[in-house]
């Protein structure tokens, strides 16, 4: 098949681990990139061979040989290109999460009914051979129905800086930033139940008011600091399970645990993937044997599985629909910390 020809839109830290990732694949073809900061955009076409270089992505959107982009900007612009690509007949492949706000999540769903062209969220996690065998036993029946689970991505003191944790750029912090890895794994592997309500709260004190980078950890500016480093939620779904999401970039604790499902025939474990059940008159708990991959590989695969679904008119690997609970579950936790009270959320029509 003639490679695909991709355009770029963002010049950032992760649209340098994709073109990496894209170094030596004959099926993709990156022939132009686009970034506000037009000096970034030319560093990374002069690193990566790329023909073409702009500082408004709309024209990467009028070449008529582009089938395709990859946006790699900041949270709050994933929605204006996402739309207005795919409504120029070019299918997309958008970095997470989805977006910073539900009606931005909305908006791009909405945008890939009524075009029919393929949008994707990268979430690379989605092609580990963990995260895949862990389906494999999910789907298996292994677990039973689930009733219970937890999904949790923390760091003990990760707070990013730069465009991370500003409001006009990033929207939202730990919850969507490494929160949306939990929320994807749990709600994949249990099979991507209706959320209707949800209780949490988020703060960020520890980020601005009581921790200072220290040596060994990540630095930030805590005056800088304008969104959560700090969320957690109960999670209830319209088929009565519940989940609990927790997610932190700093925190004084080694861990908040880790994701975890419980059924009724089984429990899961992610990490490291075990199966726990009552088997042969006894307890019984196994280890599959599963090797690991680098990042590197798991942001080609999820190039190359885009790209094959363009090619061979399959339906998107990493649906909207799908990324659109994520972005429910998040909203709602923002909500309901504001609120102080639980609140109620649907899907939006789209």
């Amino acid at each position: 098949m003639k490679p695909l020809k991709m355009g770029l839109i963002g010049a950032g830290g992760i649209a340098q681990a994709h073109m990496r990732a894209l170094a030596g694949v004959e099926e993709i073809q990156v022939v132009a990139v686009a970034d506000i900061a037009k000096e970034r955009a030319e560093a990374t076409a002069n690193r990566f061979g790329i023909p073409n270089v702009f500082e408004d992505y709309r024209k990467i959107l009028e070449m008529p040989d582009v089938e395709a982009v990859n946006i790699t900007t900041y949270n709050q612009a994933h929605c204006a290109p996402t739309v207005d690509a795919l409504h120029a007949g070019k299918h997309v492949l958008v970095e997470k999460p989805m977006a910073a706000t539900l009606d931005d999540a909305a908006a791009m769903t909405k945008a890939a009914h009524e075009t029919g062209k393929i949008l994707m969220v990268a979430l690379k996690t989605r092609y580990s051979p963990h995260r895949q065998a862990a389906k494999a036993i999910v789907d298996s029946g292994a677990l039973g129905d689930i009733y219970y689970a937890e999904a949790v991505a923390a760091r003990r003191c990760g707070i990013p800086g730069g465009s991370f944790i500003r409001k006009d750029t990033a929207g939202i912090g730990t919850v969507a930033d490494i929160g949306v890895y939990a929320l994807d794994e749990v709600l994949h592997l249990m099979g991507h139940p209706k959320p209707v309500s949800v209780s949490g709260i988020a703060n960020n004190i520890l980020g601005t008011q009581h921790c200072k980078p220290v040596a060994g950890c990540w630095q930030w500016v805590p005056e800088d600091l304008e969104v959560e480093d700090f969320g957690v939620a109960a999670v209830r779904f319209e088929n009565d399970a519940l989940m609990i999401f927790k997610t932190s970039w700093i925190m004084h604790m080694d861990s908040l645990g880790g994701n975890i499902l419980l059924g009724t025939k089984g429990g899961l474990k992610m990490n490291p993937l075990t199966v726990y059940r009552h088997e042969f008159g006894m307890l019984s708990d196994m280890t599959p044997q599963v090797s690991g991959v680098q990042d590197i590989e798991l942001f080609r695969l999820e190039n190359l599985g885009f790209a094959e679904a363009i090619r061979a008119g399959k339906p998107s690997p990493i649906p909207p629909e799908e990324m659109l609970l994520t972005n429910v579950i998040i909203q709602g936790l923002i909500d309901s910390a504001a609120a102080g009270a639980e609140v109620k959320v649907s899907i939006p029509a789209v």
